[in-house]
């Protein structure tokens, strides 16, 4: 029995190796990691963008956390596949790698093409609404959510009051702003703790997004031209369709710190042009 399962086994090799043989651009697939959710799944399907552009064929494992995202961006599901249509013979990829190294494992035009054909269409820019913003206004995100629950704090926190009036204090100094919007997924925390924002500028406005909150809030980071970021991948692609609209890559300011998984703890996925905070206690 043991001799018939090994053969078996080896005869499947030799059958992959001769459809890759035969067809090189067979399908490749991306086992989705459960719980990758808005910002991290962007990245895989980037990754499968630039595939397709190589003339190479990638798709994504389909998740439950996909739902939204494909809602609101359909062009994205020709990337996707089924656990099901899944075949013996397709390479995959179940390395758990993330694919989110700026300049490694992709490009800033690789990021600007994809979001000019497949997330800010002409039809995402009209059902939305949106207009070109004010220079005068600023736009913060705060990641809290599950980052500040349980144990996770200690991986991915960091003193998000202290960091905003360090940058206030030593990068916007005497600068008064039309409007600042603080956009989070934790509006009542950030309501008690950002009062002292109003100094700063005449309107400070804590939108609450009842219906679509994902995608509003997403595209209310996207539509501004001066952003403080958190050390969030949502955030982040907030900020590369930022600077896709308005070039606003300078006045993007961004912490440095990602998380505490690696020795090494600061982000990767920043773009050089972006103004990173570095001068900043995280721990």
């Amino acid at each position: 029995m043991l001799k018939y399962t090994n053969t078996k086994k080896i005869l499947k090799e030799l059958l992959k190796k001769l459809i890759y043989k035969i067809n090189p651009n067979s399908k490749e697939v991306y086992i989705t990691p459960k719980g990758a959710r808005w910002g991290n799944l962007l990245y895989f399907f980037l990754r499968a963008y630039q595939y397709d552009q190589q003339g190479k064929n990638l798709r994504i494992v389909h998740t439950s956390h996909m739902i939204e995202l494909l809602r609101h961006f359909p062009s994205l599901k020709k990337y996707i596949i089924g656990v099901n249509e899944i075949k013996f013979y397709h390479k995959k990829d179940n390395s758990n790698k993330f694919y989110q190294e700026f300049g490694i494992d992709f490009t800033q035009d690789d990021i600007l093409n994809f979001i000019k054909e497949h997330l800010l269409t002409q039809q995402v820019i009209s059902q939305y609404q949106l207009s070109e913003p004010a220079n005068e206004d600023l736009t913060i995100n705060i990641r809290r959510g599950d980052f500040y629950e349980k144990n996770n704090a200690s991986i991915y926190g960091y003193d998000q009051i202290g960091f905003i009036k360090h940058v206030f204090k030593n990068h916007y100094p005497a600068k008064k702003w039309n409007r600042i919007t603080v956009i989070s997924d934790n509006l009542k925390w950030c309501k008690e703790n950002f009062k002292f924002l109003s100094e700063f500028c005449q309107e400070l406005y804590f939108p609450e997004f009842k219906d679509n909150q994902v995608i509003l809030g997403f595209l209310g980071i996207a539509n501004s031209k001066n952003l403080i970021l958190s050390n969030s991948t949502f955030s982040f692609w907030g900020a590369y369709l930022s600077n896709y609209l308005y070039d606003s890559y300078e006045n993007t300011i961004c912490p440095i710190f990602g998380s505490r998984r690696i020795e090494n703890t600061d982000l990767y996925q920043y773009n050089p042009r972006w103004n990173m905070i570095t001068d900043f206690d995280f721990n």
